[in-house]
């Protein structure tokens, strides 16, 4: 019975086309196009930044299929599935992979930054302005260079910096993005509990759906949590646990042979019929109906 899928890792993309890689850190993509990516889904064990510089690729990440044009950055995160990516003829693209543990070295210490990227998980594709554009070209090229560089003594530690300036600026586009939709200043406070709102919310999903038990984890009131989240994301606390919840289901019911039953027990639902009505609610059609389509 298939219950877990293939994995995407620094490694098996290495081994999919042409690469410069830094150990099991990071994987510079020069033309994606080239990379065998997934028909079938996959989970990513890295995080990945890809910006379009011509013509337009299509791919699905949890179930939600999306185009990317030139011009435009996209962000799969960690654990998330991807499958059916397509390309245009004349497609050209940049891809950056970087492995779980990288991506916490690189974050370390790193302001503001969490909170953001957890926003970029619902919303993975972002337009750049031409500044933006050769921005990310330039950092790309020079890190490019420095991974090609064996011989330097402190390679690891140089791409490590440049990949640190690398996230600040990408983060940076990202948060004008966010502002550009919101006249409310985010404070510290409120960036660090949307973090370990969203950060709970991927532990405990499966398990615990109510916004009472997020605020008493957190120590605040259900009212307020609901006040900063909706500061922050212009989403409700229980917005977004149902966008978890509903994706994880919309995976398992695609990539899985678990049946109904076996779902609904997994994710906690009292019975199977409760979360025929969660998911046609959430989704507009039957868990079977959406299996077949």
């Amino acid at each position: 019975m298939k219950t877990e899928l293939e994995h995407i890792t620094i490694d098996s993309v290495s081994k999919a086309g042409p690469v410069e890689r830094l150990q099991d850190d990071v994987a510079l993509v020069y033309d994606i196009s080239r990379i065998r990516l997934p028909e079938e889904p996959k989970r990513m064990d890295c995080l990945l930044f890809a910006f379009c510089v011509k013509g337009q690729a299509e791919y699905t990440v949890d179930t939600i299929h999306h185009t990317i044009s030139a011009g435009q950055i996209i962000i799969i995160g960690i654990k998330q599935v991807v499958s059916g990516v397509h390309f245009s003829d004349d497609c050209i693209g940049r891809g950056v992979f970087i492995s779980e543990n990288y991506t916490r070295e690189i974050l370390s210490g790193m302001r503001d930054l969490s909170s953001i990227f957890l926003f970029s998980r619902m919303h993975p594709v972002f337009n750049m302005n031409k500044e933006g554009i050769q921005s990310m070209l330039s950092f790309f090229l020079l890190i490019r260079q420095k991974i090609s560089e064996t011989d330097h003594r402190f390679r690891r530690d140089t791409v490590r910096a440049l990949m640190q300036a690398f996230v600040y600026d990408a983060g940076n586009m990202i948060w004008h993005i966010i502002q550009s939709d919101t006249n409310t200043a985010q404070n510290r406070r409120s960036e660090e509990i949307f973090m370990k709102f969203i950060q709970m919310v991927e532990k405990n999903f499966r398990n615990e759906r109510r916004v009472t038990w997020y605020a008493e984890q957190l120590s605040i009131t259900p009212k307020y949590l609901s006040e900063v989240i909706r500061q922050i994301s212009r989403e409700t606390p229980s917005k977004w646990i149902d966008d978890f919840v509903t994706l994880e289901l919309r995976v398992l019911l695609k990539n899985s042979n678990l049946s109904i039953k076996e779902i609904a027990e997994r994710m906690h639902f009292p019975n199977q019929s409760f979360l025929g009505k969660f998911f046609k609610e959430h989704v507009g059609m039957s868990p079977k109906e959406y299996r077949k389509a």
